[in-house]
C-alpha cells in the first residue's frame, strides 16, 4: 500500500489502500482490548531493553510468535505493511516512544469506535448521530443478557422521548465507561454493601472517576430510564451493575481467547476479513 508518512496520526490505517499483516492484526487487537491505564505496561512489554524506544527488531519479535516459520527478526525479510511504515518509516529508521504508542492507541480506538457508531446510523442521516435505539443496541451487544431481556430494554428505549439521537461524543464517553467498568464497580461497591441504590449524581461522579469522561446528563437519564426496573429513579446493584458485569465477563472471555496466538477464533476473523475484501474487489 502507498502510505504517506506525513499523514496525520495513524488514520492512514483506515483507508481503502491500507495493508496489515496477521501479526499486525494480533498486535492491534491485543493492545486495544486493554484499558487505557494499561497502555504503559503494553508499551513496556514491547520495549525489550527498557530504553524507552521500540525498534523494528523488537517489534518484529512479534512475528516469531505469530508465524509458523522460524525466520530471524530482521525487518528486511518482512512485508512493508501500512502499520510498519507508520511506525518505523519506509526505511525502518524510526522507532516508537511512549507518546507515539499512545497516539497509535487513541487513533485506532477512535476509528474503530467511529466504524461501530456508523453501523447504527440511518442511511439518510447527515449528522454524526445515531438513534436512541441504535445506541442501546451498541451498549447491549457488549452484554450477555438474554434475547428477551435485550428486547425489553430496547422496547423501553423506544418510548423514551427526552432525546431522539445520540452524538458520537456521547457514545464514545459511554464506551469509555464500559471499557473501565470493573473500576466503576469498585467505586460504587460501598453502596452495594450498604444496600443503597445509586443516584444520578453518584453515578455520574463514579463514571468520571473510573473513565475520566463526563457522561452527558441526557445519557444518564436514558440509562436510568431503561435499567431502572423498580421505577424509583435510582439504580440498584442488580438493575445495572449485574447486567454490565455480564458484559465485563464477556469481554474478558473474548480477550482470553484472542490472547492465544493459536486461537481459531482470531485467525478466522482475520481470514473472514480478507475474504470479504477480495469479494468487494472482484465482485
Amino acid at each position: 500500500a502507498v502510505v504517506s508518512t506525513q499523514s496525520t496520526g495513524f488514520n492512514a490505517l483506515f483507508t481503502t489502500t491500507a495493508l496489515i499483516s496477521y501479526p499486525d492484526y494480533v498486535f492491534l487487537r491485543s493492545v486495544l482490548l486493554r484499558p487505557d491505564d494499561l497502555s504503559v505496561q503494553s508499551f513496556q512489554m514491547l520495549d525489550l531493553n527498557l530504553d524507552g524506544q521500540v525498534t523494528p527488531d523488537e517489534y518484529y519479535d512479534l512475528y516469531k510468535m505469530f508465524t509458523k516459520n522460524d525466520e530471524t527478526s530482521d525487518p528486511s525479510v518482512h512485508l512493508k505493511t501500512t502499520l510498519r511504515v507508520l511506525l518505523f518509516d519506509r526505511d525502518d529508521s524510526g522507532s516508537i516512544d511512549l507518546e507515539k504508542f499512545g497516539n497509535l492507541l487513541r487513533d485506532v480506538q477512535t476509528n474503530c469506535l467511529q466504524a461501530e457508531f456508523n453501523r447504527f446510523r440511518s442511511k439518510d442521516s447527515e449528522d454524526d448521530r445515531i438513534s436512541v435505539q441504535g445506541f442501546m443496541r451498541a451498549v447491549l451487544r457488549r452484554t450477555k443478557v438474554t434475547p428477551i431481556q435485550r428486547a425489553r430494554f430496547i422496547d423501553k428505549s423506544e418510548v423514551y422521548k427526552a432525546i431522539d439521537e445520540v452524538s458520537f461524543d456521547q457514545f464514545k464517553s459511554m464506551i469509555a465507561l464500559i471499557n473501565n467498568f470493573s473500576d466503576f464497580e469498585v467505586a460504587v461497591r460501598m453502596y452495594q454493601i450498604a444496600k443503597k441504590p445509586l443516584s444520578k449524581a453518584v453515578f455520574k461522579r463514579a463514571a468520571y472517576v473510573c473513565s475520566g469522561e463526563v457522561l452527558d446528563d441526557t445519557i444518564i437519564d436514558l440509562l436510568f430510564f431503561v435499567f431502572d426496573e423498580a421505577g424509583d429513579g435510582h439504580l440498584s446493584h442488580s438493575e445495572f451493575v449485574n447486567v454490565m458485569r455480564k458484559m465485563e465477563t464477556s469481554v474478558s472471555s473474548a480477550q482470553k481467547a484472542k490472547d492465544d496466538p493459536g486461537s481459531i477464533g482470531l485467525g478466522s476473523y482475520f481470514r473472514k476479513c480478507i475474504r470479504n475484501e477480495m469479494i468487494k474487489l472482484y465482485a
